[in-house]
């Protein structure tokens, strides 16, 4: 199995870790308004229909026509076979792996009627992970965020007990990136506290989700002796992740077994102009146990 790319609504692709050792009627419920290219099916119904289709349980049908052709525009790039799938997924909005050579897709629905602009975008990013096209289709998906199943909604919170988040990006983005990142920033939600005798393995400081152009921030960080100049560190970190984004390797493209890189040279060189960077290190390698505690 190759390596896999993917675009999702969850903070999970890109994100600062640490461990130990790196530190009504029945017939008007069956389709929700989304374009003649793809009706859902809601799950009251779907139990009727399975009847119909043993099978299989669909939630989603799809026109075949206008999945064939965007699969069409990816093999006219991709230099290889080319399988594509439709979801209906909110999470992994857009998906895709190399395996054995084979480029393998999957993208959320709204891509089959979207404006021959997206389609390109889409297929830049899937192909080569274009940064420019990453970025627009992140907008795009936003301006849709209606058509995805179960929209999540989440208050953001910047001002902490001893450190504000929105204080933080507004110098940061002054300082370092002319204004130009134009992404959202919260406190991440509080997970259960590991007990007494026991302390977290790994610890996720900041991730960074290109879909909901959005930064969160662990509130472990959130502590008197946490420095400002930390804080302000982690959140430089997850502002990069937005300006630049992960590359892929020929090798991996070419269906090998060559890694994703989240952090390229040009993110690696840029993290060390940061004010306080070797300053920041030194603070994390020697309090990472109390943050993996906190």
């Amino acid at each position: 199995m190759g390596a896999r790319t993917v675009l999702t609504l969850q903070p999970t692709a890109w994100g600062m870790t640490r461990d130990h050792a790196a530190a009504g009627a029945r017939g008007k419920t069956l389709a929700r308004p989304m374009g003649a290219v793809a009706i859902r099916v809601p799950e009251r119904v779907s139990a009727n229909i399975a009847e119909l289709f043993p099978t299989a349980s669909p939630h989603l049908f799809v026109h075949e026509g206008a999945r064939q052709a965007l699969e069409r525009r990816l093999m006219k790039v991709y230099p290889g076979p080319v399988s594509l799938s439709i979801t209906d997924n909110r999470h992994a909005i857009v998906s895709h792996h190399w395996e054995r050579g084979m480029l393998r897709a999957r993208v959320h629905h709204m891509f089959l009627d979207a404006p021959p602009s997206i389609v390109n975008a889409l297929v830049r990013y899937v192909t080569h992970s274009d940064r420019d096209s990453s970025l627009r289709i992140g907008h795009y998906i936003e301006e849709n965020g209606g058509r995805l199943a179960r929209p999540r909604h989440q208050k953001l919170v910047t001002a902490g007990e001893h450190h504000d988040l929105l204080a933080l990006f507004n110098d940061l983005n002054a300082r370092y990136f002319n204004n130009s990142v134009n992404a959202l920033i919260t406190w991440g939600k509080a997970g259960r506290r590991p007990a007494k005798s026991r302390s977290r393995h790994t610890i996720k400081l900041g991730s960074y989700s290109s879909t909901e152009r959005l930064i969160r921030i662990h509130p472990a960080l959130d502590k008197a002796w946490v420095p400002r100049y930390f804080v302000a560190y982690i959140v430089y970190h997850e502002m990069l992740h937005h300006v630049i984004p992960a590359k892929t390797t020929e090798r991996q493209r070419k269906g090998g077994e060559g890694r994703r890189q989240l952090h390229p040279p040009e993110f690696r060189e840029r993290e060390t102009h940061f004010r306080h960077f070797e300053r920041a290190l030194r603070w994390e390698k020697a309090h990472i146990g109390r943050l993996l505690r906190s």
